[in-house]
């Protein structure tokens, strides 16, 4: 399989919106917000974090979500497409790390 895909401005500008946390509206502290790139999925990036707050009741919420970037810039939750958690962790599972250098390319960490 080869994929010759190029990222689009849209998709760089949605990304660069969750680097800097323009994208979420609570403003819940985020944990561990990367970006990934899967091959199978090869016109798509996808955004990864973690939330975490107490509760009223003395207890722990804990939110991972997983964002995908189409390339038209749109965002959606990607837990939808999945019927169980062995998909999606299998799905994660060829997830490749990508970030946003000085001049908003895609770079390989």
């Amino acid at each position: 399989m080869k994929n010759n895909v190029r990222i689009t401005r849209e998709q760089i500008k949605a990304m660069h919106d969750h680097l800097s946390g323009d994208a979420f509206a609570n403003k819940k502290p985020k944990s561990d917000l990367k970006l990934y790139y899967n091959a199978f999925t090869p016109k798509d990036i996808y955004v990864k974090y973690t939330a975490y707050s107490l509760q009223p009741d003395n207890g722990i919420e804990s939110i991972v979500k997983v964002h995908c970037i189409q390339p038209n810039g749109s965002i959606s939750n990607c837990a939808d497409q999945f019927e169980n958690l062995k998909q999606r962790m299998e799905f994660e599972s060829n997830f490749i790390e990508v970030d946003l250098d000085a001049n908003g390319n895609i770079v390989f960490v």
